[in-house]
């Protein structure tokens, strides 16, 4: 066992689940204990229906700097990095898929694997002062967790290479322009605009969200056409749920709606 090796705590915050990577003194680098506690941390919110967002958080100064390479070394040639079958992968790359949103707060350095992370995730919150990099290329490896596939996708070949075959830097209004982050705070506001976010997805019909984000990634993985294909089914179950009848009832009677997910 080495010395600190950190943890990932979790909290329901009346229905908002927070993840919170917990190795400040080590720059929130991931050893396996963190990574199985937020594989785990990830299944318990699949699990649990009362659940309806998640937030991705870090103790300290930094999200990460990324795996703890001389403790990860074991594991960097596994097929599916320290996950079993059945398990959710934490950067959605293989089935079973999460099928609730979960929203990322990043801050201070963000590399490789919180990148990774992040854009595995449904959208980002970033600090102003995050510095980004995916520097794998010059430690002799490669991304493993999506990068090389979701940063072509969001930002073209040409900008997702410009940083991907040089481990260089980038800032967050670089990452923003490029489709990795979403919002952009001043710092130490990071996570209370994620839970500020959070709190509007928790406030909307839970199976419809669920609906959204499996339609998405339909279209991502099997391609528009099947995803358009699935349309009618989809949109048949949700008209027959109680959500749907208290989303019409909500708007006839001009106030907010309380879906229960039924």
């Amino acid at each position: 066992m080495i010395a600190n090796e950190g943890s990932i705590h979790t909290h329901n915050r009346s229905g908002i689940f927070e993840m919170v990577i917990d190795r400040p003194l080590k720059l929130n680098g991931f050893t396996p204990k963190m990574f199985r506690e937020l594989v785990e941390a990830y299944r318990t919110f699949e699990d649990d229906a009362a659940l309806r967002c998640a937030v991705v958080t870090a103790k300290g100064e930094h999200f990460t700097a990324g795996l703890d390479l001389p403790e990860m070394k074991p594991y960097l040639s596994d097929e599916y990095m320290l996950t079993e079958e059945g398990e959710i992968d934490l950067f959605g790359l293989r089935p079973p898929y999460r099928s609730k949103p979960i929203i990322y707060a990043v801050k201070g350095i963000c590399f490789t694997l919180g990148i990774e992370l992040m854009l595995g995730a449904d959208f980002v919150v970033a600090a102003s002062n995050t510095r980004f990099a995916q520097v794998e290329v010059k430690r002799g490896l490669m991304p493993i967790g999506g990068a090389t596939t979701r940063m072509v996708s969001r930002s073209g070949w040409g900008n997702a290479m410009r940083y991907l075959l040089t481990g260089d830097e980038f800032d967050a209004e670089t990452a923003k322009s490029l489709g990795f982050v979403q919002e952009i705070v001043e710092s130490g506001q990071e996570r209370s605009m994620a839970f500020a976010l959070a709190k509007r997805v928790s406030a909307c019909a839970p199976l419809a969200v669920r609906a959204v984000i499996e339609n998405a990634r339909f279209a991502l993985i099997d391609g528009e056409a099947e995803a358009h294909g699935a349309f009618g089914s989809t949109q048949r179950t949700l008209v027959n749920t109680q959500d749907f009848e208290e989303g019409i009832k909500s708007f006839q009677e001009k106030r907010d709606a309380e879906f229960q997910g039924r």
